[in-house]
């Protein structure tokens, strides 16, 4: 409990900027170490896991992040290739090479189509002269052994340099001969990410171009997929993108198991050509928020046997001095992927107030680096100044743009159709505070809400109207039971309450939920049952336990904010008072028109702990005991125990005597 209202400082974060030096680089690697740790382990050549599963908020671009993650990976890149088949034209062999051997195997067949061509010319000359064609058989011999010498000194295998010399006496015999590179075709695998971005089978496993089937004398054309590419190397996909084709995720599934790639996969006619399947090692990472992959998992509970490691990027990271600065600098080279100027150091407290108000932390920044680029941008376009003031112009700019709903709400008491009080003093009717949702666009903002209690002669049972109408959710209706056990606990237990009553959210008439309003419900029924009145300038917010501590609630900020805007816009003079728990201290981040209010003396923000410090500030009584008649307490307690005649009161103070002696 605070004794005196909350000082300026405690009602916004602050950071230490003294040693701020940022600079232009993304820093996703620095921001988010155990991820970054997690990623390093799992692409290590002696680690055999096969799938990295990273789950991250909606708002993370997680190819930028193992981007970033990845910069300075470099896998070993291996090369493929496929080759006619002269025994066998529909199985076309596949092999693999290393990066030297494919640039040295790339080299002989441009070597042995100069040769063909070189020696189909002398063919046709020697046939017109009448000449013997001994002389090429040996030319075409020395030629190939040379160039098999230079694929042999490049340690290419022997079997493939057999199959070279296969594809070449096939080539020789031909009546006519263009081109090599309808008989070969070669790829490298990527030595860094590889991102699916369409998650179908022609982008996964490729795709069999239409081919006639008297063109079987050469190579079928064949557009590789994602997998071929990544056959030595990381393939990333979206676990959305898997959710909406169960199907190929298991075949790919099988793939990675067996670590065989068959050619049958590919989209098109597999009957033209299927060449040898492939071996390989791929390594898969699946991204997705906690949605997707919790779907993905009940997909295939089996996905485990991949060999799984799981990593989670968190929604926000600790306001440290080291962090403030890799954090400037990562806005910083984001602003600079998308052509903006660096952040000015006025900027810097502003932006980062701005952030730790999107996690509702004092001591923590937000990982929603969009919502941060939003503003900057639009600060550049609309030509503000790049300090403090503009920045808050455009976050205006930016809500106007979507606050429709609260126009409305504002223009229903600006025009009196919603009733609400913030002077004097009433009995069972409180303010207390809530945030207002949408689906779809439109920001949350807080509005004060019109509680109010009656009670009447019953057996302690309080109901909860906006329950009985169905306008709430369970943990609303959870609340007013709590509110229920409290009461009966601590005025009500050796007997049952007389009293039962109602509470109503007045004029609510969408769907209500939470229990940050049970605070504010048990102290107008208090009000009620005690008749004693509540100050009318002072909002409540803050849920509550059976025992009477005070719980944290949600969207402090936009409460607060909400109560003063909304009495200023039906001109109350008088200052207003706001109570809200002590355990919300690190999430007040509060507006520079609250601060100066509290600056000016026109709103006061105390914090509590239990129900006992709240009674102070709406009955100007204390709690007090259930034996001091002078305290709110004692004044419903002899409420409820005394009776109203003269023997039944000498009765009870008998018994109450007779209580204190017995052992």
């Amino acid at each position: 409990m605070t004794e005196s209202a909350l000082s300026i400082d405690k009602l916004t974060p602050t950071f230490s900027l003294e040693n701020v030096n940022p600079t232009n680089d993304i820093q996703w690697s620095s921001l988010l170490p155990i991820a970054k740790s997690s990623f390093d382990y799992f692409t290590q050549p002696n680690n055999h896991q096969q799938v990295m599963v990273c789950q991250g908020p909606s708002f993370f671009n997680l190819h930028s992040v193992l981007a970033d993650f990845a910069k300075d990976l470099n896998l070993e890149q291996l090369a493929y290739a496929l080759i006619f088949n002269p025994i066998q034209p529909k199985r076309p062999y596949c092999i693999e090479l290393t990066q030297q051997g494919q640039k040295a195997f790339e080299q002989a067949m441009l070597q042995i189509e100069d040769l063909l061509n070189k020696d189909f010319g002398s063919e046709l000359l020697a046939k017109e002269l009448g000449e013997e064609l001994a002389f090429m058989e040996e030319s075409q011999s020395d030629s190939l052994t040379k160039i098999l010498q230079g694929l042999s000194e490049a340690q290419v295998a022997k079997p493939v340099l057999t199959l070279i010399k296969q594809l070449f006496e096939y080539l020789v015999e031909l009546p006519s001969f263009s081109t090599i590179q309808k008989f070969y075709k070669t790829w490298l695998s990527k030595p860094t990410l590889n991102y699916c971005h369409e998650f179908t089978r022609t982008s996964v496993f490729g795709q069999y171009l239409s081919q006639p089937i008297e063109h079987c004398s050469e190579l079928v054309e064949v557009n590789l997929g994602a997998i071929h590419h990544s056959a030595s190397g990381i393939l990333v996909i979206n676990a959305e993108d898997v959710l909406a084709e169960a199907k190929l995720w298991f075949e790919l599934k099988a793939c990675l198991a067996t670590s065989i790639l068959s050619w049958d996969k590919l989209q098109g006619d597999k009957v033209t050509s299927q060449p040898q399947n492939l071996s390989i090692n791929t390594k898969l990472v699946l991204v997705g928020n906690a949605n997707a992959i919790a779907d993905l998992y009940e997909l295939d509970p089996t996905i485990r046997s991949l060999g799984l490691l799981e990593t989670e990027l968190p929604l926000e990271i600790e306001a440290t001095s080291n962090n403030i600065d890799l954090y400037l600098s990562h806005i910083n080279g984001e602003l600079a992927l998308r052509g903006l100027s660096s952040l000015t150091a006025e900027l810097y407290e502003s932006v980062l107030r701005y952030s730790a108000r999107l996690c509702e932390h004092q001591k923590y920044l937000s990982l929603d680096v969009q919502e941060l680029i939003a503003p900057l941008q639009s600060l550049t376009l609309k030509q503000f100044k790049p300090n403090s003031q503009g920045f808050t112009q455009a976050l205006e700019l930016l809500s106007n743009n979507v606050n429709n709903q609260q126009k409305f709400s504002d223009l229903s008491y600006r025009d009196k159709q919603t009733n609400i009080c913030l002077s004097g003093e009433q009995v069972g009717q409180i303010n207390g505070l809530s945030v207002i949702d949408f689906a779809g666009l439109g920001l949350s903002f807080g509005e004060p809400i019109r509680i109010t209690a009656n009670v009447f002669q019953g057996d302690g049972d309080f109901n909860d109207i906006e329950r009985k109408a169905e306008l709430a959710g369970n943990v609303h209706a959870k609340s007013m039971m709590i509110i229920h056990g409290f009461l009966n606990q601590l005025f009500a237990s050796e007997h049952h309450f007389p009293y039962s009553g109602n509470v109503v959210f007045e004029q609510s008439y969408h769907d209500i939920d939470g229990d940050s309003a049970s605070l504010a419900s048990a102290l107008a029924l208090l009000s009620a049952i005690s008749k004693l009145p509540i100050q009318q300038n002072t909002a409540v917010t803050g849920a509550l336990d059976q025992k009477g501590n005070v719980l944290a609630v949600g969207g402090i900020n936009e409460k607060i904010e909400g109560y003063l805007r909304v009495a200023r816009i039906v001109s109350n003079e008088q200052p207003i008072v706001v109570v809200i728990p002590e355990a919300n201290l690190n999430q007040l981040n509060l507006s520079k028109d609250v601060l100066s209010a509290v600056e000016q003396k026109q709103l006061s923000i105390f914090t509590v702990s239990t129900i006992h410090q709240a009674i102070p500030y709406l009955f100007n009584l204390p709690a007090g005991e259930l034996l001091d008649e002078q305290s709110v307490y004692g004044k419903i307690y002899k409420l409820i125990n005394l009776p109203n005649d003269d023997i039944g009161l000498i009765r009870w103070l008998l018994k109450k005597i007779s209580d204190l002696f017995k052992f």
